[in-house]
C-alpha cells in the first residue's frame, strides 16, 4: 500500500505572489517492512502542477525582469570573452601581416617572378581550416535560430562578390610588392584605414568626426610623401617605370582593401545576421574558394603557371626553401585574413583595418635588418605620419566606445527604476 503524503505550503506563498514560493513535501509513516515501489508518476505529476490554480514562478523571473543579481555576471563573462577574441584575433593580424610580407619579399628578392604566385599564397591557405567542419557538433537552439536564414541567392552574391574583391586585392599588393622594397610597400598600404574610412562613410553610416578626419589626412599624406622617394633607391635594382607601377598597384590595392572591409560588415549586417563561428568560418571559406579559383585562372592564362617548374630549379635558396617560403607565407596570409574578418564580425571594419595599421610600422623596421632597406628622412616622416593617423583613429575610437558605454549605463539605470516602481505597485 502506497504511503500517504501532503504537500504543505507556506502560507507567505499563498497569498503573496511577489514572495519566494515554498514548497515542502512531508512524506509520513511509510511501514517499515513494506517497501513496494511507486506504480505511476502521480508523486512528479502532483509537484510539477500549479498549486491552487496558479502558475509556478519558481524558476521565471519576478515581474516579466530578470534576475538583476545575474546580470552583471552575465555581462561580464561575455564582456571578458568578446575582448579575449579581440585580443585573439589582433594577434593574427599584427604576426601574420610581418611575417607574410617579408616572406613575400624574400620571395621576389631570391628568384620567383610571378605575380599570380604571389597572389595565390594569399587566398589559397583555407584548406587548414576545414577540420573546424569536421569536429563542430551542431549547438542547441538559439536566438539567431529566430532569424531567418538568408537565401542561396544572397549568400552566392556575397560570397562571390566578396572573392573577387579578395582576388583582385591580392594580385594589385603581390604587383606592388614586387617592384617595391618591404618597408616602402607597408608604409603605402597604411591609407587602407583612409580608403576604410570613405568607403564606411557611405556604406557603414560612419560619422566624420575631428580626429577621424584628422587620421585620414595623415594617413593620405604619409604614402604620397614615398613618390618623391631618392632616386638611389628607386633605380637600385628596380626602374622607375616599375617602381611607379609598383606604387600605383600597392595604392590601388588599398582602396580594394578599404572597400572589401566595408562591404564584409555590410554583408554581416544585411545578409548574414548572425553572430556565430560558424557564419565567420563560411565567409573566409567561401571568399577564399573563389578567389583561389580566379587566381588560378589568372596564373595559367597568363603562362606564368608554365615557367613554374624554371623558377623553382631557379630560385637562389633551393627546392626546399622555395616550397617552404610559399608554405608558410600562405599561413601566415590565413592567420591575417582569419583576425581581420573576425575583428570586423566582433566589431567593425574600421578596427579591423586601425589593426592592420597599427602592424605596418613593424614591417619597415624589421625590413631594415631583414633585407637592409634604406631608412631615409622621407620614408621615417612618412612613418611617423602613419603612426600618427593611427593613434588619432584610436583616440576617436576611444570616444564612441566611452559613449557608448555611458548609454548602456544610463539605459540599465532606467530599465532599474521600471523595476523598481513595479516592485512597490
Amino acid at each position: 500500500m502506497q504511503a500517504p503524503f501532503h504537500l504543505c505550503f507556506s502560507q507567505a506563498s499563498c497569498f503573496d505572489m511577489r514572495e519566494s514560493q515554498e514548497v515542502q513535501l512531508c512524506v509520513e509513516d511509510y511501514a517499515v517492512n513494506e517497501t513496494k515501489p511507486v506504480e505511476s508518476n502521480d508523486l512528479l505529476n502532483h509537484i510539477d502542477q500549479p498549486m491552487n490554480g496558479f502558475p509556478n514562478h519558481a524558476d521565471q523571473p519576478m515581474n516579466g525582469f530578470l534576475n538583476n543579481a545575474d546580470q552583471p555576471t552575465i555581462k561580464h563573462q561575455r564582456s571578458y570573452r568578446r575582448w579575449f577574441l579581440i585580443t585573439l584575433y589582433s594577434v593574427f593580424v599584427l604576426s601574420g601581416q610581418a611575417a607574410a610580407t617579408l616572406l613575400g619579399r624574400l620571395y621576389y628578392d631570391k628568384g620567383g617572378n610571378s605575380k599570380w604566385m604571389g597572389s595565390l599564397v594569399q587566398v589559397v591557405g583555407f584548406p587548414i581550416l576545414l577540420p573546424y567542419y569536421c569536429i563542430t557538433t551542431r549547438k542547441t537552439p538559439s536566438r539567431n535560430s529566430i532569424l531567418p536564414n538568408p537565401s542561396a541567392s544572397a549568400l552566392a552574391l556575397v560570397y562571390v562578390s566578396l572573392g573577387l574583391l579578395v582576388a583582385l586585392t591580392s594580385y594589385l599588393e603581390s604587383l606592388g610588392l614586387a617592384h617595391l622594397p618591404a618597408s616602402t610597400f607597408a608604409l603605402i598600404t597604411s591609407s587602407r584605414l583612409a580608403f576604410n574610412a570613405f568607403f564606411s562613410f557611405f556604406l557603414n553610416s560612419v560619422k566624420f568626426t575631428p580626429y577621424l578626419i584628422n587620421s585620414l589626412v595623415l594617413l593620405t599624406l604619409s604614402p604620397t610623401l614615398l613618390a618623391f622617394q631618392p632616386e638611389n633607391e628607386i633605380s637600385s635594382g628596380n626602374s622607375k617605370h616599375n617602381y611607379v607601377l609598383g606604387f600605383i598597384a600597392s595604392v590601388a590595392g588599398s582602396a580594394a582593401y578599404g572597400l572589401l572591409l566595408s562591404l564584409t560588415q555590410l554583408s554581416f549586417l544585411k545578409v548574414l545576421k548572425r553572430n556565430t563561428i560558424r557564419v565567420l568560418m563560411d565567409v573566409i571559406v567561401y571568399e577564399s574558394l573563389v578567389a583561389t579559383i580566379v587566381t588560378l585562372v589568372g596564373l595559367f592564362a597568363s603562362g606564368e603557371g608554365n615557367k613554374l617548374h624554371t623558377e623553382i630549379e631557379e630560385y637562389e635558396m633551393g627546392k626546399v626553401s622555395y616550397l617552404l617560403t610559399l608554405s608558410f607565407s600562405a599561413i601566415c596570409w590565413n592567420l591575417f585574413n582569419i583576425g581581420c574578418v573576425g575583428l570586423i564580425f566582433e566589431t567593425s571594419s574600421l578596427l579591423s583595418n586601425s589593426i592592420v595599421v597599427l602592424g605596418l610600422p613593424i614591417i619597415p623596421i624589421l625590413a631594415v635588418f631583414v633585407f637592409h632597406d634604406i631608412m631615409h628622412g622621407i620614408k621615417a616622416i612618412s612613418l611617423v605620419l602613419a603612426v600618427w593617423g593611427f593613434l588619432s583613429y584610436l583616440y576617436q575610437y576611444y570616444l564612441d566606445d566611452k559613449s557608448s558605454n555611458t548609454d548602456h549605463i544610463l539605459n540599465t539605470s532606467t530599465l532599474e527604476d521600471i523595476n523598481d516602481q513595479f516592485g512597490k505597485a
